[in-house]
């Protein structure tokens, strides 16, 4: 978890809401394991995860000379996500391995991934504004921006029941020379994490213009897009209740797109990390809709404008 209080609902919730209950390990993983581990780390997760938070910090580096927040260290030594970890490799090498719980191992296991950069705040790591460099621009592996990054795209996923208040991400506006693909990127995850924290004079359509073909930031834009208008209709039924001919601007519209794009996702996102995400947005604001607000019109069949 992300420090969010025990009263208020988490992605750990949304999880349980799966089905799998992570095994507990008796012993630690033996070293054929952890090797299979840093294989399976490397060859897929790093990449599924650098590509949905567009950021390199999740390529933890094996050097000795490594710093200690960018270290595979960081895995290792979390015996917790080390001991599901070694759960999952023992379950899928099985002959008959249970392919529906394998994914629902998977799901904890890429939301602990997910959660390393935790430790750059767990630690004590300076913070971006009181770092002094001549290159004002964020490195790749930025340990900072990974660390926020994960934060609005938690937010964007517990709705209401998300304590993020503050922009945690570098302004791309005070940032020095980029390139039009890198000012994308930071002004993608600026305004997502503007509209992640409500704030004003932040709307969807600063994120479309900045979508840019990726399917990470389609999934995100989907992801506020269930959470801006979840308010006003059930993203459930949406697609049954649209009017005919209905324009493609009108927000019931772009809600049935985006709740079409997060079940499609689950199924053929084109990594395992869009693939584990989409079931968590899909339990958050379709089925069962744990994130959807309590108080939305559409429980009480009220008219939304």
């Amino acid at each position: 978890m992300t420090g969010l209080p025990t009263n208020k609902k988490t992605v750990d919730d949304l999880i349980a809401l799966g089905g799998a209950e992570p095994p507990i390990m008796n012993s630690p993983p033996s070293q054929a394991i952890i090797q299979e581990i840093k294989k399976l780390y490397g060859d897929i997760y790093v990449t599924g995860l650098s590509y949905f938070f567009e950021t390199q910090w999740h390529d933890l580096k094996l050097d000795r000379g490594t710093p200690p927040h960018h270290s595979i260290q960081l895995l290792l030594n979390n015996q917790p996500l080390m001991g599901l970890f070694g759960s999952f490799v023992e379950h899928i090498s099985q002959p008959r391995a249970d392919h529906k719980y394998a994914s629902q191992l998977e799901e904890c296991i890429v939301w602990g991934l997910a959660k390393l950069p935790l430790s750059t705040r767990v630690r004590g790591w300076p913070l971006p504004g009181t770092l002094i460099s001549p290159n004002p621009i964020p490195s790749l592996d930025d340990p900072h921006e990974a660390l926020g990054r994960l934060q609005v795209f938690e937010a964007l996923l517990l709705g209401n029941n998300s304590t993020l208040t503050e922009n945690p991400l570098y302004n791309p506006i005070v940032l020095g020379n980029l390139n039009t693909s890198r000012r994308n990127e930071f002004e993608f995850w600026w305004y997502l994490a503007e509209l992640a924290t409500r704030k004003p004079k932040c709307d969807l359509q600063n994120l479309r213009r900045l979508l840019d073909g990726q399917e990470n930031r389609d999934f995100l834009y989907s992801l506020a897009v269930l959470r801006e208008y979840s308010y006003h209709w059930n993203p459930a039924n949406i697609e049954q209740q649209l009017p005919s001919q209905l324009a493609e601007s009108d927000p019931r519209c772009r809600l049935a797109v985006a709740a079409r794009f997060i079940r499609t996702a689950m199924e053929e996102g084109t990594t395992n990390v869009v693939r584990r995400f989409a079931q968590l947005a899909y339990r958050a604001y379709v089925h069962p809709g744990a994130s959807l607000p309590a108080n939305a019109a559409w429980r009480y069949g009220q008219e939304s404008d």
